[in-house]
């Protein structure tokens, strides 16, 4: 357990691309423009589907993927020393000159989950209406190359300074309840509530590190904290008053905090100045979660610490060895003593999105989409997705997309079956890696797929 928590920490907090295999994605943007789709309400709570649907838990809806602008061959390397073993950056195999100039200014990774535990679309009031609960989870990380740079100093003589690095994480439910309808014949309205519900979340931010280095020691002035959204959490204190990460407890307690976020969206038909053409708009998840128990830690960067620097790796051991080398000795750099808990907005980003479609007049199953989306927040992001979707038979509709956006670019894709009983779909919004002979990523990478199955009822609601 210790090893395990070791390696945690010290992967989290430094070595961003070893998390990539873990995460996902809350929505699939392929879909979009597909009529047939039960999901794209997510993203536009303006569209509905085609009938009424309920769906069972998990296999609703889950997705997963990864985006993140570096490789995780820019922290693992093949060792020269021995030959046929893996080593970190840490290793004295590894020039920091060659480890530096395999790193943006800042390394980026984005990740987040979804599973709908159970969800319904029914006829009401004139429109459609929707209720689901789902749970998610995301975490976005934030690492300047500033602060790789003076770990791989060592005990080389000289005044460093790094900051600015982030991780912001959180694990919640959300109860949605959402409403469309028509208000003119070319013009449909939709607004979702979600009433969320915080299971688990954390902030920790490094704003300034000022080290003074000699060969024998790091003399640190740390401003950082850690805010840990998480009823129960215990951590035991060292001597000195400063926090103990070794020894840390947890005894459920209930929920950590309680948000409220709201969708709007519309879409217009404009097929009375150009056939075929419409227009729609969405703002997703606007609001907080605010996250009122926990643990929070800080260091005001008031009192001088003393350490022995990061140690190069032998080349000898393991990959969880080396882990948990450099994790100890994250642990020796840091010094945060636990504060009063102060709550905190650990809630979901707010995303915007334009989309324009158009459906060819003498092919009316084919149509051309662009989406543009923004998404705010610590890694805020712009992606331009273009589309063409088919539809060729009633019961299914597929699309295929490219994106360009602050990761990267990717193909898309989606294929929707829905035939009058049920609906079962499968997608990715892109999947991009360079793996090397050992299956590492070796450049910037994205994964992503999702998929689902919901039960139709009824006959089609116009």
């Amino acid at each position: 357990m210790r090893t395990s928590m070791n390696r945690f920490r010290c992967v989290a907090f430094v070595t961003v691309m070893v998390l990539a295999g873990t995460s996902s994605a809350q929505s699939l943007s392929s879909a979009y423009f597909l009529s047939g789709s039960y999901t794209r309400q997510d993203l536009n709570p303006a569209f509905s589907p085609e009938r009424a649907y309920f769906s069972l838990p998990v296999i609703g809806g889950t997705g997963m993927s990864v985006s993140s602008n570096v490789g995780a061959s820019a922290f693992i390397y093949n060792s020269t020393s021995y030959p046929g073993k893996l080593t970190t950056f840490m290793s004295g195999d590894v020039s920091k000159a060659t480890f530096l100039n395999a790193l943006p200014d800042v390394s980026k990774l984005r990740s987040s989950v979804a599973i709908d535990v159970a969800s319904a679309g029914f006829r009401a009031f004139g429109g459609y209406g929707n209720v689901g609960l789902s749970l998610k989870s995301y975490e976005d990380v934030s690492v300047p190359k500033s602060l790789f740079a003076m770990m791989k100093s060592g005990l080389s003589d000289g005044h460093y300074m790094a900051g600015n690095a982030r991780v912001k994480s959180l694990a919640y439910a959300d109860l949605g309840l959402g409403y469309s309808r028509n208000v003119l014949d070319n013009l449909k309205l939709g607004a979702k509530v979600h009433f969320l519900l915080g299971m688990a979340g954390g902030d920790v931010s490094i704003n300034r590190i000022d080290a003074n280095i000699n060969s024998s020691e790091w003399r640190l002035m740390m401003d950082a904290k850690a805010h840990i959204g998480m009823s129960g959490l215990e951590i035991a204190g060292n001597d000195d008053g400063t926090a103990n990460l070794d020894s840390i407890s947890y005894r459920y307690k209930g929920l950590s905090g309680f948000g409220l976020a709201l969708d709007f969206g519309a879409v217009y038909d404009l097929s009375d100045v150009v056939e075929g053409l419409s227009v729609s708009a969405a703002i997703t998840d606007l609001g907080y979660l605010n996250l009122n128990k926990g643990v929070t830690l800080a260091n005001d960067g008031k009192n001088e610490v003393v350490f022995k620097g990061f140690h190069d790796v032998s080349g000898d051991e393991d990959l969880d060895k080396q882990a948990d080398q450099l994790g100890e000795d994250v642990k020796s750099m840091i010094n945060l003593t636990e504060k009063n808990f102060e709550s905190y907005n650990g809630g979901p980003s707010a995303t915007f999105r334009l989309g324009v479609q158009y459906r060819l007049p003498w092919v009316d199953w084919i149509s051309a989409g662009e989406l543009l989306t923004f998404r705010t927040g610590l890694l805020s992001c712009l992606e331009s997705r273009t589309s063409v979707n088919i539809a060729p038979a009633r019961w299914f509709d597929a699309s295929l997309n490219v994106a360009f956006s602050t990761f990267g670019t990717d193909l898309g894709w989606v294929l929707d079956f829905h035939p009058k009983a049920v609906s079962l779909f499968i997608g990715s919004d892109g999947v991009r890696a360079r793996l090397s002979k050992d299956g590492i990523p070796v450049s910037a990478s994205s994964a992503s797929v999702m998929f689902g199955l919901k039960f139709a009822l009824g006959d089609i609601i116009d």
